[in-house]
């Protein structure tokens, strides 16, 4: 029975493998296909749709794999408080510059998928929940995705790069611009809870 295990791990591993190369080697996701995985992975197709009845399934199976060495190589501590969060900006650029073919593979994979996302982004939704109750439903979660853009690290070293800046640079144009977001996000919410103050005492 283990043995049986061990090799039902080895091939769904060798199909994420060449599903990976697949991936980040095809200039055109849609001509990504299952029967061209099967072949890479020297599997049948019909063994293939055992371990992944979909493409999107196998897709965000490659996701959730370089999701776990993001998560294991990223500072965790980040997590701990929302203010943490958002004044780590230095160690979220300083760790996109040391994993940046990490991150890059992981923004292909959601790109591709569509549907890519972690744990971590739940965790910081509930965060930014906790310090901005009063907000209103559909400004805070407008304002959360604008504010995990300027926080992440794939995104603006990709970014920088492009236009010749290095870490060092980065680090100031994030901390301004995450600053005054949440100035008027704080603003917002001061003004929505006297709101509801009012309210409740009229």
């Amino acid at each position: 029975m283990n043995q049986r295990i061990s090799q039902l791990d080895r091939t769904r591993h060798a199909i994420i493998e060449a599903a990976s190369a697949m991936v980040f080697g095809e200039a055109d996701p849609q001509s990504i296909t299952m029967q061209a995985i099967a072949d890479s992975a020297g599997v049948s197709h019909r063994t293939l749709y055992r371990h992944f009845p979909s493409r999107r399934e196998l897709i965000n199976a490659v996701g959730a794999e370089i999701d776990a060495a993001v998560d294991d190589a990223a500072p965790h501590d980040v997590l701990e408080s929302f203010d943490r969060w958002v004044s780590s900006i230095p160690q979220i650029v300083g760790f996109g510059a040391t994993h940046r073919e990490t991150l890059r593979r992981g923004l292909a994979v959601g790109i591709t998928s569509g549907e890519f996302r972690t744990d971590r982004d739940d965790r910081y939704w509930a965060l930014f929940q906790e310090r901005f109750p009063h907000l209103d439903p559909d400004e805070a979660r407008q304002d959360f995705v604008a504010l995990r853009h300027l926080l992440g690290s794939s995104n603006v070293i990709l970014i920088g790069e492009r236009f010749g800046m290095s870490p060092e640079e980065i680090i100031p144009v994030m901390e301004r611009s995450v600053a005054s977001l949440l100035d008027d996000i704080e603003r917002r919410n001061i003004a929505a809870a006297q709101h509801i103050t009012e309210g409740a005492s009229s």
